[in-house]
């Protein structure tokens, strides 16, 4: 069936997103035509706002607001200082706060080392990783998935890190299934792999 062209062209957009295929999309798109209580505009302004009021802290590259340089986290003077949790996305922080139980520092990768899918070290969040390392540091927690890249990128991290930094280097205790994400992970799984992280 030929659809309109501006409702081919939502379907595509959304569809380009992850976890959303072309029938998902097409019910969202569908959905949104269908509403009329002005939601298609509320979307549309704040994906806008987001490309606009939204960019990367300068010291940890999580998200932060454009009026800020750093974000809430980093800004957090009753945080521990000493202690970095490495982790790949903005959303494994989230899923590591809800358990309570980390008041340290973070460093959001961006994503890990997958030369299939053309990611290499220069695209990742890693040389100001090493540019944070100071005396003051005592651990680095190597927070990665389970995934095959991202058992690669921690790899390649305590290998670098083995070399530059004298503390400890850790790594969340196996309680994470192969090829599982932090941010899909119940807190209670993610509470005891953070408390029973092993060093490295």
């Amino acid at each position: 069936m030929m659809l309109p062209d501006p409702i081919q062209n939502a379907i595509e957009a959304l569809s380009d997103l992850p976890g959303i295929g072309k029938r998902s999309a097409e019910r969202l798109v569908f959905t949104l035509l269908k509403n009329e209580t002005g939601l298609s505009k509320k979307i549309g302004e704040n994906l806008l706002d987001l490309k606009e009021q939204i960019h990367r802290c300068c010291v940890c590259g999580n998200y932060c607001e454009s009026t800020q340089t750093q974000c809430p986290i980093c800004q957090n003077h009753h945080r521990e200082s000493h202690i970095i949790c490495v982790v790949e996305s903005p959303l494994d922080v989230i899923a590591i706060e809800k358990t309570h139980e980390y008041r340290g520092q973070y460093h959001v990768l961006h994503g890990v080392l997958s030369p299939m899918n053309r990611v290499h070290i220069e695209d990742l969040n890693i040389k100001s990783l090493f540019e944070r390392l100071n005396d003051d540091i005592t651990e680095i927690i190597l927070a990665t998935s389970g995934t095959t890249e991202s058992e690669a990128t921690a790899l390649y991290l305590h290998e670098q890190l083995s070399q530059k930094f004298a503390g400890n280097v850790s790594r969340l205790s196996r309680g994470i299934p192969s090829g599982g994400d932090l941010d899909f992970l119940d807190t209670g799984t993610l509470t005891r792999a953070l408390l029973d992280r092993r060093s490295v």
